[in-house]
């Protein structure tokens, strides 16, 4: 695969760590009881060591999620296959993604733009990790229509805008962001039903990590009960060296 264009312009995350051993334990531990966004920036984090935390929310959805891309590459392939349930009759929906299409979307979105109203130009800029989660907080969907509003534009106070200027503003704000999903209609072959899909590079990577780190923890047990090792000489080893021991185990 090749490296995704990030949309803010230069590579801001530096070089990609893949993800094995300690690092991938120490990563799902992480990451097992926070909170969506706070897991897309430990991961993100993990895999690439030199980008400190705060740098890391500071970046748009789209660049994160670039980044994220990258680094189930660099760990899982260049594919991202998966399934659903058909929600009409339960039938398994498989579907398997493109990175280099996931990539193009990313690249095309737009992640800052301006705004001229009633001569006032007003700068706008793609939430990022730190903005979504205030909205999240929210007490509800105008208060976080608010926050992203305060957050995400500059030149004016939202909250002195007139009602339809700050519709348009929302509107234009919102547009951006969906030009940076990754959406899809899936077709049932049992009941000829059609699903709207909406992917998240975020919660498909936990995924993985989270299916990874319990498989290589299995290993793990398995060669220290057998040879009496210690988890640290277990994680050390390559892939391919474990996989030699854990044959013969297994006869």
């Amino acid at each position: 695969m090749h490296s995704p264009v990030f949309p803010d312009g230069a590579d801001p995350t530096g070089a990609v760590r893949t993800l094995s051993g300690e690092a991938l334990l120490a990563t799902w531990e992480r990451c097992s009881a926070g909170t969506p966004s706070s897991r897309a920036l430990a991961m993100l984090c993990a895999g690439r060591p030199t980008l400190a935390h705060a740098d890391a929310a500071a970046l748009s959805l789209a660049t994160r999620d670039a980044a994220l891309l990258e680094l189930h590459a660099s760990k899982f392939g260049p594919d991202l296959s998966a399934f659903v349930a058909c929600d009409a009759c339960g039938e398994r929906l498989e579907f398997e993604l493109r990175t280099a299409d996931i990539a193009a979307t990313l690249q095309a979105a737009d992640v800052s733009d301006t705004m001229m109203l009633d001569g006032v130009m007003l700068r706008l800029r793609m939430a990022n990790t730190i903005d979504i989660a205030e909205a999240a907080a929210a007490s509800d969907l105008e208060a976080a229509h608010d926050v992203l509003l305060a957050r995400c534009t500059e030149g004016v106070n939202p909250a002195e805008l007139p009602d339809a200027l700050r519709d348009a503003v929302l509107a234009r704000l919102e547009a951006m962001h969906e030009a940076a999903e990754i959406s899809f209609s899936l077709g049932c072959p049992a009941c000829a039903a059609r699903q709207a899909i909406q992917f998240d590079i975020a919660s498909f990577l936990w995924a993985e990590i989270r299916h990874a780190a319990r498989n290589l923890l299995d290993d793990v047990h398995e060669l220290a009960w057998a040879y009496g090792w210690a988890e640290s000489a277990i994680l050390a080893m390559s892939p391919q060296r474990r996989a030699a021991y854990l044959e013969r185990v297994r006869g």
